[in-house]
């Protein structure tokens, strides 16, 4: 069983190191689909069986979210109405299932994405043949032949495989993939004003962790406010070893944090989300910059165009490992920064 369990890892590994063949591909789709919702079209899959697993997975993602909060995007698995599935398949055949669908709901601009392990499954194909007569552009997700599909189809991904569950492990991957692809390029850009914690909004007494110690510093509300109106959305970076040298405890942390965005709100200001690192050597401690870039990654920051305060150097280092360019040592001591030493956070220029 063992040794079974390790081949199977062995094949997937390799599946994924061939499937790089398709990566010029894979990057056309991606365009395709990000110009196609940009100018108000929609992005449709389909798909039997684990297909249409995979064909809701996908629109989910999309509309849902994948990996940052941003607006909902046009996508539709043309696979979970019952009624309609029923429906057509009762009073027209179950071939046309997906074809009906591209007829009454696609449009001239939009990408129908069908999926399927042989490449033959026909209604994904009669799907298919409806959408280029509509000025649909069409992209096939197959296995290694391509059946069908792979001539029919504008852009043809045929994953390196012919077994069906590896085949559809890599089309779920290139399909994230291409979902991250469009949520990238089609997200809004965030300012974002990125605060240190302890001695840039709270006094630091050492390790600061119990909400009765929470003492602001002059000036945080005001710098945030100012900040809020030019659009800036706050978020907060900070060390808390405290937790890996056991002074407390993760719970205690949030808690404390918890609380400290509670007190914020009550200004009527939005902490929209805090990063913490309670380790004493991880790639996220700052002067690293890992919290700086899991921040961006997520809600797709514009670095260059943030703003970055700290009371520490290794929060002005951080910011710039992370690209944020105008950056902040708040210090009543300091003779020297990479950052503008500033001795009031009301001197923060935006």
């Amino acid at each position: 069983m063992f040794d079974e369990i390790n081949n199977d890892f062995d094949t997937i590994s390799e599946n994924f190191k061939k499937i790089k063949s398709l990566t010029p591909t894979i990057e056309q789709v991606c365009k395709i689909c990000t110009e196609s919702i940009k100018k108000g079209g929609k992005v449709m899959f389909c798909g039997n069986g684990g297909s249409a697993a995979d064909s809701q997975h996908l629109a989910a993602e999309l509309v849902g979210r994948y990996k940052m909060n941003r607006p909902a995007l046009n996508s539709i698995a043309l696979t979970t109405d019952t009624s309609i599935l029923t429906a057509i398949g009762n009073d027209f055949g179950y071939d046309t299932i997906f074809e009906r669908q591209v007829e009454g709901l696609g449009k001239k601009g939009d990408i129908l994405v069908g999926l399927s392990t042989s490449g033959n499954s026909k209604n994904v194909l009669l799907a298919m043949k409806k959408a280029k007569e509509m000025g649909i552009k069409t992209v096939a997700f197959t296995g290694e032949s391509g059946g069908k599909m792979k001539d029919s189809a504008d852009y043809a991904i045929n994953v390196p495989s012919d077994t069906t569950n590896h085949i559809q492990e890599m089309h779920i991957a290139v399909g994230h993939i291409i979902c991250g692809y469009i949520e990238k390029a089609l997200a809004p850009k965030v300012k974002a004003l990125f605060l240190d914690r302890d001695g840039t909004i709270n006094e630091d007494y050492g390790f600061t962790y119990q909400t009765e110690k929470l003492d602001f510093i002059d000036g945080i509300f005001e710098l945030c406010k100012k900040a809020q109106d030019k659009g800036f959305k706050i978020f907060v970076i900070t060390n808390q070893s405290g937790v890996d040298r056991g002074y407390y405890t993760l719970e205690q942390m949030n808690a404390f944090n918890d609380y400290m965005k509670a007190e914020f709100k009550k200004q009527g200001i939005e902490i929209t989300d805090i990063y913490c690192c309670p380790y004493l050597e991880h790639p996220d401690r700052k002067p690293l910059p890992g919290m700086f870039l899991k921040a961006q990654n997520r809600y797709n920051i514009d670095m260059a165009a943030s703003v970055a305060v700290g009371d520490k150097e290794r929060d002005v280092e951080a910011a710039l490992n992370a690209g944020v360019k105008k950056t902040y040592l708040f210090s009543k001591e300091a003779k020297e920064s990479k950052g503008k030493i500033i001795s009031k956070l009301t001197d923060v220029k935006f």
